[in-house]
């Protein structure tokens, strides 16, 4: 899967913060190399609460992709579509938009993003898996500073946690992934990154969804029942 295909639309807020001349000069991404790291302000994190909702709301299928990319202002989607025209579109990558502060005259106006990446069988079946991850290019520590009610407007409760050891000894099943075998799951991207993992579990339009936030070592506290910090999330349709 080589060549992608995207859609924007002109109501795109990342198209209404572009200049004439398709840049974008006005505005500040909310991260830089010059922060030793990034802690969430209450709109970023009410951003960030709004993509999961809305990653899970894909899954779920209470919204379709062509629904969400005519409607939704802050949200693109690009298909990753094969060279061959006979293999289905299995993976797409969503990308959410939004402003922390518009331009002063004596500032420029500050603009986040947040990534994730939906994953389904073959282009008639249910969009299946969802990976939000906070990884920044760079690779500076975020903290979300979560609390329970964000979990509770999301509508997820807690189910265990488990531990990136306990997927590499096999104590506890890799069931949230698209793969099972943890081999291919510590070598892609970021996922061995995490040290811990807090399982979630709801049901949205009838349909029940796992959903597992991953939290890095260094973020990691023994004592917390929720994840405060996270690293990345796993979202998956069950049935």
């Amino acid at each position: 899967m080589n060549n992608t295909s995207s859609n924007s639309q002109s109501i795109k807020i990342v198209n209404q913060i572009r200049d004439q001349s398709g840049a974008i000069t006005d505005y500040a991404p909310f991260t830089n190399d010059g922060m030793s790291k990034k802690i969430f302000n209450s709109i970023e994190r009410e951003n960030l609460e709004s993509f999961i909702s809305k990653n899970m709301d894909i899954l779920a299928g209470a919204v379709s992709d062509k629904e969400m990319i005519e409607r939704d202002p802050n949200v693109q989607f690009e298909y990753f579509v094969p060279k061959l025209p006979t293999v289905p579109v299995t993976v797409a990558d969503m990308r959410y938009t939004f402003v922390v502060t518009k331009p002063m005259p004596t500032a420029k106006g500050i603009v986040g993003d947040f990534f994730s990446s939906v994953e389904r069988k073959d282009e008639n079946a249910p969009w299946e898996y969802g990976y939000i991850s906070l990884r920044n290019g760079e690779n500076i520590p975020t903290l979300t500073r979560y609390d329970q009610k964000v979990f509770d407007r999301l509508g997820l409760k807690f189910s265990e946690k488990f531990f990136l050891s306990d997927l590499k000894s096999g104590k506890r099943i890799l069931d949230f992934y698209r793969s099972t075998d943890y081999k291919k799951f510590s070598e892609s991207g970021d996922n061995a990154a995490n040290f811990a993992f807090y399982k979630f579990t709801t049901t949205r339009n009838s349909v029940p969804l796992t959903v597992v936030f991953g939290v890095l070592k260094d973020q990691y506290d023994e004592n917390a029942a929720i994840p405060s910090n996270w690293f990345y999330v796993y979202m998956k349709r069950e049935g």
